[in-house]
Formats: C-alpha cells, structure tokens, sequence
C-alpha cells in the first residue's frame, strides 16, 4: 500500500500517507531504544514507513535504492545456496540504529533554527562574515541537517543566485561537520560498522579536520581578494540557539558514562525527541502537541530519500556478509593500520567522485574488514573522514542535488571547485591516521 502518484488512484491520500509514516516512524524511533530487545520490529516499522512515502521518491533515488536492494538479494540468495545463514534481522535491521537516529534528530528542528541576529540589517561583508557564516551552518547543520543549508542560502542569495564564493561557504562548512557530529548519518553509520569505538575519542580526532577544512575554505574564498569574484555577502547569525545541542550532548556523554552498555546511537534517539518536547512544553505551552503532531504527521515525511536509501544499503550490507562467508574471509591485506586507512579512505572518496553516496561505500566496506578486526576507534575515524571529504568530491551528493535544484548550480561544478581542497584534506586525513596509530602504539 502506498500513497500512489498523479496519475494513479491512490490507495490513500497523500497526507494521511504521510501521517500513517510519521506515526509509523515514532513507534520505531520507540522500539529502537528498547534495551536488550531484537531491532527487527523497529526495521519492520520503518520498511513499512518507507513502503507508504515510496512515491515521494526521486528518480535518482529510486534508481539508487533498486540497485542497492537488488545486489543485497542477490549476495543473500549466493550465500544461502553456499550454505551462509539467514539472518533476517540483519537484512531488515541491519541499518536500524542510523535510520532512528535520522528519524529522532529531525525533532531538533523544532527548537533549534539559526535566526537572523537582525533581520532588518544589510547582510555583513567581509572576512569577520565569512567565518561568522562558516562556523554557523557548521554548527547548526551539525544538529539540524540540510535544513540549515536552505535557510542560511536562501537569505544570502542575490536574485536567487549564490555564486561560487556563498556555495562553496555553506556546502564545505556544512559537509565538515560530518568529521564529528553525534547528530549526523556520519556519525551514525561510523559507530554501526566501527562496534566498539568511543564517541569521544572519534569526536576529539574529527574536530583538527573540521577546523582544517573551514581554515582552508577561508583562504581559499578569501573575501577580501577582488581577484576571486564578486564580494562576499554573509548571513547575520545568531548564536543563542547552540545552548540547545550543548545541553544535548551533555545529556547523552552523562547517561552514555551511567549507562555504559546503553550504546550512544540508542541514548541520543531517545534524548533528541524528548529534550524537544521539554523545551517546546516551556516555550509553547499549550501549543506544543499542535507543533509536534505537524512534525510527525507532516515533517518526518520528508526524510524518506535518507530513510530508503539506509534502509536499502542495510540490504547490501547483509548481502555483502552472506557473500563474504562463501569467500572465505579473502582480503589484500591481513591487518588494519594507518597504512591501510590511508588507503581505504582514497579509495572511498574517490568512489564518492563517481557518485556514490558514503554510505554505500561505508557499509560495504564495514562488512569487509569484519574478519580482521580492526581497532574500532581507528575505523570509526576513517569512516567519518570518507564521508565528510567525499560528500564535496561527490557530484550527485544530496547536499550538492539540493543546491543545484534551489540555486541553479551545476553539482560538476562542485567537483572541480573542491579539487584542490579534497587532495588537500586527504592528506591531513592521512596525517591524523598516522597519529592515531602512533598514540595507539604508545599507549600499548
């Protein structure tokens, strides 16, 4: 049953399609955190969720989604037939911790939003602009996702248009937030196929390679360089909305240090929802449940692209382990250190340039090096790395799709524009991953 499109019948009305998802959606955000129980209700709820919204689905993203489910089934069927055990679980919940957690951040949009500190003033120029805008959608795209992309363009936008200087400021400081962010499908995905790495140790690694990247941008934008285009015009952020992630986190480290074998991914699904209804009752009062009811009748609706496509890539993902058990364990090499993070994480970001989402690469790649047991904190980083470097690399990337549909900027012109900074962040990636393996030696 589905919502159907423009020219069928439906089977139902568009909106309460998108009603019965949204209700469909919180029963599994409730069914994910339940301690010590099988996530295969919560992957039940949310395939189910996603089977209503299907028709919301581009035509990318339905391509996407068939081929990842399609080589999935196909790994599956040659591993049963080779004698590999059925897991239904993993195959229907396999990605069930990354698809909560996107469904429960989404609640933050409520109550965190990155106003204008003055609506009515010229929008500020300039070098002090540049990294007040920078470090404004790094820090609420950290918290609630692409839509802080549209709110931040959308004001700074001349005749509709960026320019290449505007773009490349909120596409590079939005996608660096992926080095660290808990709020993040990063983040999410990196901790699901990294079991065991530390929340805080992959953040303190991610935070030098986000501040990298956003010091690189600056001198690469440089606002006060007549040379590099037209000058640059900022957004007049204001600030007084972060207190809400920060008490967030420390929400979710104070339970995570209580509650140690509560994973994180399970603590922030849960506190994200709830810390949103306790500030909205103090705000709103009486019209909280009004505001709530439209996010879940109307609001986790719109997150189906993100919610099929970890979806299916968890199909891919078992797919990929049932194949792997037929092979033997076969890889090139027979441990993980810096050298081969290195390595992985080139050639992750260099699929990613050919379109690829990270997260297809992050879970094939999960699965893969699960015989050699690499150190999880090291993997963690690596992951996350691929991710935050190869969204820019990637032409097809949702954030890049987004700005070319509101903006009219080509995503190819991305690829060449972030040439230089992608090569430029390998290596310090690349850096950071020996680092790691050093301070790991040491501390043996």
């Amino acid at each position: 049953m589905n919502c159907g499109s423009m020219t069928q019948r439906p089977a139902l009305p568009p909106a309460r399609c998108d009603a019965l998802a949204g209700f469909l959606l919180t029963l599994m955000i409730a069914a994910s955190v339940m301690p010590g129980t099988s996530l295969l209700p919560a992957g039940i709820l949310g395939w189910s969720a996603a089977l209503l919204l299907s028709d919301r689905l581009g035509q990318r993203q339905r391509i996407q989604t068939g081929w990842l489910i399609g080589l999935g089934v196909v790994g599956i069927a040659w591993g049963a037939l080779h004698g590999a055990p059925l897991n239904l679980s993993q195959i229907l919940a396999g990605n069930q911790g990354l698809v909560s957690l996107l469904a429960a951040v989404s609640f933050l949009r409520l109550v965190t939003r990155p106003e204008a500190a003055n609506s009515d003033a010229p929008p500020p120029r300039g070098r002090k602009a540049l990294w007040r805008t920078l470090i404004g959608v790094h820090l609420f795209g950290a918290v609630i996702n692409l839509s802080t992309v549209v709110i931040l363009g959308d004001r700074m936008t001349t005749h509709g248009r960026l320019g290449k200087r505007r773009a490349l400021a909120l596409s590079r400081g939005f996608a660096a937030a992926a080095f660290w962010s808990p709020f993040f499908s990063a983040m999410a995905a990196a901790l699901t196929y990294a079991p065991g790495a530390k929340l805080g140790v992959v953040i303190l690694a991610g935070l030098p390679m986000a501040a990298l990247s956003l010091w690189l941008t600056t001198r690469e934008i440089d606002p006060e360089n007549p040379r590099l285009g037209a000058p640059f015009i900022g957004y007049p952020m204001n600030f007084g909305a972060l207190w809400i992630p920060g008490l967030l986190v420390a929400i979710v480290l104070a339970l995570h240090a209580l509650i140690p074998r509560w994973s994180i991914l399970a603590i922030i699904t849960l506190s994200a929802p709830l810390l949103t209804v306790a500030i909205l009752r103090v705000r709103e009062r009486g019209n909280a449940g009004a505001s709530l009811k439209a996010h879940v009748t109307q609001g986790l609706a719109s997150t189906v692209n993100e919610l099929a496509l970890f979806l299916a890539a968890g199909i891919l993902a078992a797919g990929l382990t049932s194949l792997t058990w037929t092979m033997g364990g076969w890889l090139p090499f027979n441990h993980f250190g810096p050298l081969q993070a290195s390595l992985l994480l080139a050639a992750m970001v260099g699929i990613a340039a050919l379109g690829v989402h990270p997260i297809i690469s992050i879970a094939a790649c999960g699965v893969w090096l699960t015989p050699l047991h690499p150190e999880p904190n090291l993997l963690a980083i690596t992951l996350l790395m691929a991710w935050a470097i190869g969204v820019p690399a990637n032409p097809l990337s949702g954030l890049h799709l987004m700005m070319q549909g509101r903006y009219g900027i080509d995503g190819y012109a991305f690829l060449r524009w972030n040439g230089a900074y992608v090569l430029k962040c390998l290596g310090a990636g690349a850096t950071l991953l020996y680092v790691y393996g050093a301070l790991l030696r040491v501390s043996v």
